[in-house]
């Protein structure tokens, strides 16, 4: 059967991963102290974040159940607080950058990745204390959450457009490494030639999160 490309779907999530976790358990929690800190300055309302793919790792985007589609070896996510409660609560804030960068594809009759972008930015990252750390990225005015994919073929340039499955990306975090999974995310495709699979599932790892503020550039950490 003819192999269809999958489409960018990686946003992603990607993006989720705005959030590094301390090596502690999620036991850990000391009510009265916020759910973001750092080992040095606090981290405050309007900092910005970053954080790449965890080093060593790729975001996929491959047609489900398979290792067919789209791998980036490079991906950033930048975004910034908007809420930082005291503990037990959800800190959040939005996700203003999310890219994608040397990505390759293995589906037959594709013979390059021109591009790969997330749409309709800003996202809103959230992330809670409670048990599991979870996760989650959602749309807002902007649009639904939605990747392109540009795809070099051998019968021309391929658009791809897929949208999040189930409107929004969910995930949990780990202690121990200290890093956001987000693991087969679906998205469903909207436009696109034959060449583009009908889904693709997302996954990634992003960590640790760095506060950028002046004065701060420690590793974010979730109390």
């Amino acid at each position: 059967m003819r192999n269809r490309l999958f489409a960018g779907a990686a946003a992603l999530a990607a993006a989720t991963a705005l959030i590094a976790l301390p090596a502690g358990s999620a036991s850990a929690t000391v009510p009265g102290s916020p759910v973001l800190y750092t080992a040095g300055p606090a981290v405050n309302v309007g900092d910005p974040l970053s954080a790449d793919l965890v080093s060593g790792t790729i975001a996929t985007m491959y047609n489900p159940g398979t290792t067919t589609g789209v791998k980036c070896a490079a991906s950033h996510i930048g975004g910034s607080v908007a809420s930082n409660p005291n503990a037990p609560g959800t800190a959040s804030g939005p996700v203003n950058t999310l890219t994608f960068g040397s990505c390759t594809s293995n589906v037959v009759g594709v013979s390059s990745v021109i591009s790969l972008t997330m749409d309709h930015l800003p996202y809103t990252l959230s992330i809670s204390d409670s048990a599991g750390f979870p996760v989650s990225l959602s749309p807002t005015s902007a649009g639904v959450i939605q990747a392109t994919v540009v795809l070099k073929t051998l019968a021309g340039t391929a658009t791809c457009v897929f949208h999040s499955t189930a409107g929004s990306l969910t995930g949990s975090a780990t202690n121990s490494p200290a890093q956001i999974t987000l693991s087969t995310q679906n998205f469903t495709k909207t436009t696109g030639p034959s060449i583009c699979f009908p889904s693709i599932d997302f996954s990634a790892s992003y960590g640790p999160v760095t506060d950028t503020a002046p004065g701060n550039g420690q590793v974010v950490l979730v109390n």
